[in-house]
């Protein structure tokens, strides 16, 4: 059994996703395939696309990692459907500081 669960059109997952603040620009775009979700993830505010990685559905929970190419930052995601147009998203992010000696 190879694991993977086959995702329609159909699926609740499948659309366009975006902040529910409005502060954000990133909108997360998900298709079903018959090998899984397909993730692609542009900030409308300059169009960048950012690199989607290790994708994965356990049946529940939609996760995913996102690397931004112009600023090295890499977000993990963590989708969970609540309700019919409305999901949960858990993410955490790298961050980038300058340090000094002391």
């Amino acid at each position: 059994m190879s694991g993977v669960i086959p995702i329609n059109s159909n699926h609740p997952l499948v659309g366009k996703w975006k902040s529910a603040d409005e502060f954000s620009e990133v909108i997360i775009s998900i298709t079903g395939e018959a090998k899984g979700f397909l993730v692609l993830i542009i900030d409308e505010a300059d169009g960048e696309a950012a690199e989607v990685f290790d994708s994965h559905y356990d049946g529940d929970i939609l996760s995913f990692a996102a690397h931004w190419p112009s600023s090295g930052r890499l977000i993990k995601y963590r989708f969970l459907l609540q309700s019919e147009g409305t999901i949960n998203v858990t993410y955490s992010y790298s961050g980038q500081e300058i340090w000094q000696r002391k």
